[in-house]
């Protein structure tokens, strides 16, 4: 609600200082005569319900502050039924009056026989019920004046009053006269360039020219004024904004490539032909410079595919248009430039290959509890050596992975020895799988030492998980 007030309240005080900057067509003092109709129950009941008006009368001052803004002082007196709690609930009805200062932003010129306007403003609300209390209130609305005679109108308003007590919000209703007490006053009219045309009419203000173009010069006389002209130094025709078009091919000489004989507007102005004479016409060539054919718009397809070589990802190997232009050897969905397993079908959330086996998923998970070493010490104990044979023969068995071997140790000792320790045991399994054919270069260790723990090392359960050595496989 504030904001809205707010936004309201800002958007017209913007207006009204836009005004007073710019020329003025003289001040003129209005007085408007209203009944009122007021609605406190209306917000808080959510019901249209006509038994909850009440009737009053309003004077108004108004002040023409620019061509779009007034400045309005509303004096108003009635009675009301005003709420006493959030229910709506309402005692006899109270006498109220309100002043407010509220600002007009017009949508016509003053002399228009109609012309609506929207209001925001603040002023002061005065009630009975609490001992002549005064209220802060913000109208926000609009309204209508409708000219019935020489400085007379019928005039409405429609305003939904904001009160710091959410309780007095309202809804309220004004139909009357408005009156313009010192008379309509002419605008004083300014021609800066003399050419007869006022300078609120003339598009040229400070270039004397023709009222037929709205005060702007037309140096070359072809009936499209200068400001206009793409073409203002030679004579042209007005539907191509003042240029030239010797040929009447409908495209302006600055534009036509050949400016001397009628052509086509896909082809800039030149007759139809076949610059790379590959049977496809330069207007539907999309290579016109390049032989090609006509299946590919007359663009070259090395491969022979249907993909032009413009767009094909394989130019030189044939493929099929759903795939850029690329062969998908598996039929994985991949094509075989984005696939790491061309040959072999694979998910593309594993980048085309075969994802691992549960079973050797399960090899890779134990062995972080299966690969052991002796106390404080990099040597493997014997009983690994099972484990780490199944996983050289699980790297065997899937070529396009790479394993990751990644060391750990518990708390117990000082850092830097657990850190060099867990160093020493990841290469050592590194060691052992090359040793078993596993290439090196599909390989990687690591030591974390005792950065990484998966349990509390508080206790000897917590320790003995978290001396352990990682191994994860994935496609690079």
């Amino acid at each position: 609600m504030k904001k809205t007030l707010f936004f309201s309240s800002f958007f017209l005080l913007l207006f009204t200082f836009q005004q007073l900057s710019g020329q003025s067509i003289g001040a003129k003092n209005s007085l408007a005569f209203r009944w009122t109709s007021t609605n406190f129950q209306f917000p808080i009941t959510q019901k249209w319900d006509r038994y909850d008006y009440t009737g009053g009368a309003e004077l108004n001052y108004i002040r023409n502050l620019g061509k779009m803004v007034n400045l309005s002082i509303p004096l108003k007196i009635g009675r009301a039924y005003l709420p006493i709690d959030d229910q709506g609930n309402v005692r006899n009805a109270e006498l109220i009056g309100s002043l407010d200062a509220i600002l007009h932003l017009k949508f016509a010129k003053p002399e228009s026989k109609i012309y609506p306007y929207l209001l925001a403003g603040a002023g002061l609300m005065t009630e009975t019920q609490n001992d002549w209390t005064m209220n802060p209130e913000f109208p926000v609305g609009l309204g209508l004046n409708v000219k019935v005679a020489p400085n007379l109108y019928i005039s409405g308003e429609t305003q939904y009053r904001f009160d710091l007590n959410e309780n007095r919000n309202q809804l309220q209703h004004a139909l009357g006269i408005w009156i313009n007490i010192d008379g309509d006053r002419e605008e004083k009219i300014s021609d800066r360039d003399k050419d007869g045309v006022s300078d609120s009419d003339d598009k040229c203000p400070d270039e004397p020219g023709s009222a037929d173009l709205m005060g702007c010069p037309d140096k070359d006389g072809d009936g499209v004024a200068d400001k206009f002209d793409a073409c203002p130094n030679e004579a042209g025709l007005p539907k191509l904004a003042g240029c030239p078009d010797r040929d009447g091919d409908g495209i302006p000489d600055h534009q036509d490539r050949c400016p001397d004989e009628a052509g086509k507007s896909e082809l800039l102005g030149c007759p139809e032909s076949d610059s790379d004479g590959d049977g496809v016409p330069d207007e539907k060539d999309k290579c016109p410079d390049v032989a090609g054919s006509s299946y590919t718009d007359g663009c070259p397809d090395s491969d022979g595919d249907g993909v032009p070589d413009g767009e094909d990802k394989c130019p030189t190997i044939a493929g099929t248009p759903a795939d850029m232009g690329c062969p998908d050897t598996d039929g994985d969905g991949l094509i075989d430039p984005m696939d790491k397993c061309p040959e072999v079908a694979g998910p593309a959330s594993n980048k085309g290959c075969p994802e691992l086996k549960p079973e050797e998923k399960e090899v890779l998970s134990f062995a972080m509890k299966a690969v052991q070493f002796e106390t404080g010490s990099a040597k493997l104990l014997a009983s690994s050596n099972k484990t780490l044979d199944d996983i050289a023969q699980i790297m065997k068995n899937n070529p396009a992975q790479k394993l990751k071997i990644g060391g750990h140790t518990d708390s117990i000792g000082e850092v830097d020895e657990n850190q060099k320790l867990s160093e020493k045991r990841a290469k050592t399994c590194f060691d052992y799988l090359v040793a078993k054919g596993v290439p090196a270069s599909r390989m990687s260790y690591t030591g974390y030492g005792e950065s990484k723990p998966i349990e509390s090392n508080l206790y000897a359960p917590g320790r003995e998980k978290n001396r352990r050595v990682e191994f994860e496989m994935y496609v690079e």
